[in-house]
């Protein structure tokens, strides 16, 4: 039996995002909420999600001492009635804290990291372009294929050239002055 996968994200029916934050979280596909319309995603790979833990971690043990603020993993990100992406990271610095409810994060996050996974045009593009007209002031891109972290910041709404991390470096984020990663380390 052979599977067949979607070229492009498969997109369900327009929705605001009170309505979408409502949904049950689905186990089977991961749905976000771009420029109001419901959109299935493909589920991510075990390789994928084990580099996602990995950096979570590496990033928490950083943050954590410090009370610098929070780390959520796939959290809902509203940043207008439109848009609900769901990074795979998401950082909420301490003094923006306030913007993390029960089921949601209000507002552009300091920091979201999508690792690369057969949607890439979503993390390249569409939450690219997203994530800059909110105000996400970081954006990191990891492409695992390519073994690169590409690490973007806001400046004047736009997104200037990646500082482009290669995995076999030690990574040390402009966001956390001090933190060192081993990203090759990280991987499945």
């Amino acid at each position: 039996m052979s599977v067949v996968q979607a070229k492009k994200p498969l997109v369900l029916f327009p929705m605001t995002s009170d309505q979408f934050c409502a949904l049950p979280i689905s186990k089977t596909v991961k749905l976000e909420l771009l420029d109001g319309e419901v959109t299935a995603l493909t589920r991510p790979t075990c390789s994928h999600q084990y580099f996602v833990g990995q950096l979570a971690v590496a990033i928490f043990l950083w943050i954590k001492p410090s009370n610098r603020g929070r780390l959520l993993p796939d959290t809902l990100m509203t940043l207008d009635s439109h848009w609900t992406p769901t990074p795979d990271l998401a950082y909420i610095a301490r003094r923006h804290l306030k913007r993390v409810k029960e089921k949601r994060i209000e507002g552009p996050v300091d920091l979201a990291v999508e690792v690369l996974s057969s949607d890439p045009e979503v993390d390249r593009e569409t939450k690219f372009k997203a994530y800059a007209r909110f105000g996400v002031k970081w954006y990191w891109i990891v492409d695992l294929k390519q073994r690169v972290l590409g690490e973007y910041e806001l400046t004047n709404k736009t997104y200037g050239a990646p500082v482009l991390a290669a995995f076999d470096e030690p990574f040390q984020p402009r966001l956390f002055p001090g933190l060192v990663i081993d990203l090759a380390s990280l991987e499945w």
